[in-house]
């Protein structure tokens, strides 16, 4: 039996590693972990009155605020007094297992003086794991995966039938551009990073496709209305996809789209090519990476130019591969030429490789198995 456990976790605003550890904590308690919440910005404060085992996640970002917390006082040979008063600090606990991602190839030596306060660490992806070790990572790091809801591998096509929820506007727009005239949807989410994301690549992907092909729309999920990056392809024909979706609407985006662009040039596991293949959407990802233990090889690209993931970032410091836009616009060509045969073939591969796998209930269990060891 697990102890009572501490999750600490970004409350304070929303990003993917909050929407990340939600799910960890929804499907560890319908296990039966007796989980307790609380904000990272509270952590580096807070003294416990029992010995948590302590989940930290993003674990560098939070122990370098405990860090900095205490910057100010800890002047003398600060590096050394700063490690030392962690340690003393974390006696207070009776762990920590630490989540945490590699955006790139390396991580730097200030991360890796975070992480060596950990007693566990889980990571999403084989690269990642690969990038600590490298990195001079002394601890114990396990592969867990990201995953998804049953529902993203079980919800027949939201299109197949009559839509049973409301569905964003923009979303029935696509419908109308593929059913009525017969366009084929290229989709990329340009949520945020658009540079990591790889928008340098698909936009030159998208001009060659053009040329070749009359057919094809450009469909950008963006956060905002009108982002600069839709005005650099608008000649060509762009639709945007902008705001919050809710996962219904999420799903019939992808399940309006042809192909999904997924190019990235680093990034820890990259959850959106998860949810494009949950639905039985062919990707285009990158040959490197998280990309070599989810995506089948025929739908990964070859690596182009080696480049810095994200230049100028004190954690991430390493190197990652644009996509060969040669090698990804040929794929996408031949996507669009087979396209059943390459739909049968995902289909069968979310079918028996991704549901048994890539599913928040089997990712709980794993969390929990690595807690107990």
């Amino acid at each position: 039996m697990l102890s009572k456990t501490l999750y600490v976790y970004p409350q304070w605003h929303t990003v993917s590693f909050t929407l990340v550890a939600k799910k960890h904590i929804e499907y560890m308690r319908r296990l039966g972990a007796d989980i307790v919440e609380i904000d990272e910005k509270v952590f580096p404060s807070f003294t416990p009155v029992i010995q948590y085992t302590t989940i930290i996640h993003p674990a560098i970002y939070i122990l370098s605020r405990v860090y900095d917390s205490r910057r100010g006082v800890l002047s003398e040979r600060p590096r050394e007094a700063l490690k030392r008063y962690v340690y003393q600090w974390k006696k207070n606990f009776r762990e920590f297992v630490c989540i945490d991602v590699a955006d790139s190839d390396r991580i730097s030596s200030e991360a890796v003086d975070y992480l060596d306060t950990c007693d566990k660490i889980i990571v999403p992806s084989n690269a990642s794991r690969e990038a600590y070790i490298s990195s001079g990572v002394r601890r114990r790091v396990f592969v867990v995966p990201h995953g998804l809801d049953p529902e993203w591998y079980d919800t027949p096509n939201i299109f197949s039938s009559p839509p049973q929820k409301p569905i964003n506007p923009s979303i029935l727009l696509l419908t109308y551009l593929k059913y009525e005239h017969r366009k084929k949807l290229l989709l990329f989410w340009l949520w945020h990073s658009h540079e990591r994301k790889g928008w340098d690549e698909v936009k030159e992907i998208y001009r060659r496709v053009r040329r070749e092909r009359e057919d094809v729309v450009l469909v950008l999920k963006t956060a905002f209305q009108r982002s600069q990056q839709a005005m650099e392809v608008s000649d060509l024909g762009v639709v945007e996809i902008y705001g919050w979706l809710d996962e219904y609407s999420k799903m019939a985006l992808y399940d309006i789209s042809d192909i999904v662009l997924t190019p990235s040039r680093g990034g820890g596991f990259e959850l959106n090519t998860l949810e494009a293949l949950a639905r039985g959407v062919p990707v285009i990802a990158v040959d490197n990476g998280c990309f070599r233990d989810y995506v089948p090889d025929y739908l990964r690209a070859k690596k182009g130019e080696r480049v810095k993931v994200l230049p100028g970032n004190s954690i991430h410091v390493g190197y990652g591969y644009k996509v060969d836009v040669e090698d990804a616009t040929r794929k996408v060509l031949d996507i669009l030429d087979k396209y059943d045969e390459y739909k049968a073939k995902v289909d069968e591969y979310r079918r028996k490789i991704l549901r048994n796998r890539y599913r928040w209930d089997i990712v709980a269990k794993e969390l929990i198995n690595v807690l107990g060891k």
